[in-house]
C-alpha cells in the first residue's frame, strides 16, 4: 500500500492517532480531518486513493459528508466507521454510496485487510454485497435476541429497517385473536391514513402461504415482510417506498433473512411477557392477600402505582421506566407478608424494637422477588423507595442524586397514600393537610422536585372537579 494517500475524517483525536500509526507503517500518506467540513475542504483541494470516515460527527454527520463526497468525486472509496450497536448506519451508508464499512473498535488485521482491498477494488458500487449483509445480520442479531422486552424490540425493529432503507413509512402488524394489528409505526407518522389499524386473516393469508420468508410487493409502493413463529403466523412488517425508490435482489434478500431474526426475538419477547406477566399477577395476588389482612390498607398499593404513574408521566418519563415505575408500585410493600401480624396490624404507633422489625421489609421485598427475574430497576425502586434526601432514610442510608428517581417518585406517592389513608388509631389526613406535610418535608425526606410536580398535580386536579385519590 506504499505511498497511497488516504484520508481519515473523524472527531475523535485517539482514532485518528491510531489510524496515523497504522497506516503509516504501511508507508501511506495519511491526511486528517476532524469534522465533515474540513473534509470536504481536503477532498476539494487534492486527490486520495481512499477515505476513512466516521459515522458520528458534529456540525456534518456521516451521511450528510458523503453525500458530499460523491458530489466531488463519485469514485473514491469510502469506508466508514461506525461503533458497535449501530450496524444499520453501516448498511444505509451502503445505500447511500460507501464502499465498506469497519465496527469500532477494530483488530488492525482486518482494518488493514479493509482499507487494502478497498484501495485495491477501486471503489465498488455501495450496494450491499452478500459477505457484508450476512456479517451485518449476525450483528443486528445480537441487538435483536438480547432483547425480552416486545415493545423495546419493536421499536428497534422498526429503527433498523427506517434507518437502512429509508422508506417513507414503516409498520409491524401482529397476530392478536384471528385478526393483524397495528403495533409500533414510525414515531410522528399518520399511519392510520396510510395502513388500516387491522387486517382481517383473510386479507393477508397469500403472504404466509409458503411458509418461507418472502418479501412481497403490493400495490402503493409496500414491501410486506412476514414473521414465522415456531408454530403460527406472528405478524407482517409494512414497509412503504417513496415513488421511484427501488429496493434491490440483494436488499430483498437481507429483508428476507432479517425478518427470520426478528421473529425469533418477537416470539420469544412474547414468551417472556407471558412468562413475566404470570409471575407478576401471582405477586399481585399475594400482594391482595397482605391488603386483605388489613382493610385500612386495601387497595394501597393499586393507588401508590397510579400515583406514581401520573407523577412519572408529567415529568416526562419512557414508557419503559412508566412500566418499571407501575410494577415496583404494586411490589413494593410485599415483604411485609414476613413480619407478624402482630407488628404489621399493632392498633397504634411502632415502638423501636417494632420500627425496626418493619424498616426490613424493603429487604425482604428484593428477597422475595429475586427468583423471579424482574429487571435490576424494579427490584431497586422496591428496595430503595424509603431512603431519604438527607439520607437518614432506610435500609442503605442514601442520599439526594445517589437514589434512583424512580424511588424518589415511589416514596412520595406512598407517603401521600398512607397519609389519606385511615387507621385505627388515626383518621386519614385531608388532601390539603398531606399536601402540606410534602412541602414540609420535601428536600429532608422527599425529593424537592418530585413533590412540587406532584402537588401542582394534585392542585390543578381538585381545580378541574376530577378526583386522583
Amino acid at each position: 500500500m506504499g505511498k497511497r494517500k488516504i484520508l481519515v475524517i473523524d472527531d475523535d483525536a485517539g482514532i485518528r492517532n491510531l489510524c496515523r500509526e497504522v497506516l503509516e507503517t504501511e508507508e501511506c500518506r495519511v491526511s486528517f480531518a476532524s469534522n465533515g467540513r474540513e473534509g470536504i475542504g481536503k477532498l476539494e483541494n487534492g486527490d486520495f486513493d481512499l477515505i476513512l470516515l466516521d459515522i458520528q460527527m458534529p456540525l456534518m454527520d456521516g451521511f450528510e459528508v458523503l453525500s458530499a463526497i460523491r458530489s466531488v468525486d463519485k469514485d473514491v472509496p469510502v469506508v466508514v466507521m461506525t461503533g458497535f450497536g449501530t450496524v444499520e448506519n453501516a448498511v444505509r451508508a451502503l445505500k447511500s454510496g460507501a464502499s465498506d464499512f469497519i465496527v469500532k473498535p477494530f483488530e488492525m488485521q482486518e482494518f488493514l485487510r479493509t482499507v487494502k482491498e478497498n484501495i485495491d477494488a477501486g471503489g465498488r458500487s455501495g450496494e450491499m454485497s452478500k459477505l457484508k449483509m450476512i456479517e451485518t445480520i449476525l450483528e443486528l442479531n445480537r441487538t435483536i435476541v438480547s432483547l425480552t422486552s416486545l415493545a423495546l424490540l419493536l421499536d428497534k425493529v422498526i429503527a433498523i429497517v427506517n434507518n437502512i432503507f429509508q422508506p417513507e413509512d414503516v409498520a409491524i402488524y401482529l397476530a392478536e385473536e384471528g385478526i393483524f394489528i397495528l403495533r409500533k409505526h414510525l414515531p410522528g407518522n399518520t399511519l392510520k391514513k396510510r395502513f388500516p389499524v387491522s387486517y382481517g386473516f383473510e386479507e393477508i393469508s397469500g403472504i404466509f402461504a409458503d411458509r418461507r420468508p418472502q418479501v412481497t410487493r403490493t400495490d402503493g409502493g409496500i414491501v410486506r415482510i412476514p414473521l414465522f413463529g415456531k408454530e403460527k403466523n406472528l405478524g407482517f412488517i409494512d414497509a412503504r417506498f417513496r415513488e421511484g425508490s427501488a429496493v434491490t435482489e440483494n436488499e430483498v434478500k437481507f429483508l428476507e433473512i432479517f425478518a427470520i431474526q426478528a421473529a425469533i426475538g418477537i416470539e420469544n419477547a412474547m414468551l417472556f411477557d407471558v412468562v413475566k406477566n404470570s409471575y407478576l399477577n401471582s405477586i399481585r395476588s399475594l400482594v391482595n392477600s397482605l391488603e386483605a389482612k388489613d382493610s385500612y390498607t386495601k387497595g394501597h398499593s393499586e393507588q401508590v402505582a397510579y400515583y406514581s404513574f401520573l407523577i412519572g408521566r408529567q415529568l416526562g418519563l419512557p414508557e419503559r421506566d412508566l412500566e418499571i415505575l407501575r410494577n415496583a408500585s404494586y411490589l413494593h410493600d410485599l415483604g411485609k407478608l414476613g413480619i407478624r401480624d402482630s407488628v404489621l396490624l399493632k392498633p397504634g404507633p411502632l415502638d423501636e424494637k417494632e420500627m425496626d422489625i418493619i424498616k426490613r421489609h424493603p429487604e425482604m421485598t428484593v428477597k422475595i422477588l429475586e427468583p423471579l427475574g424482574l429487571r435490576k430497576e424494579e427490584m431497586d425502586t422496591c428496595f430503595y423507595h424509603h431512603e431519604r434526601i438527607n439520607g437518614k432514610g432506610y435500609p442503605t442510608g442514601l442520599k439526594g442524586d445517589e437514589i434512583p428517581l424512580s424511588a424518589k417518585i415511589l416514596s412520595v406517592a406512598d407517603a401521600y397514600s398512607a397519609m389519606i389513608s385511615e387507621r385505627p388509631y388515626r383518621k386519614g389526613l385531608m388532601k390539603e393537610e398531606a399536601i402540606s406535610e410534602l412541602e414540609k418535608w420535601a428536600g429532608i425526606q422527599f425529593d424537592n422536585n418530585v413533590v412540587d410536580v406532584f402537588v401542582k398535580m394534585l392542585r390543578e386536579n381538585e381545580a378541574t372537579g376530577e378526583e386522583y385519590g
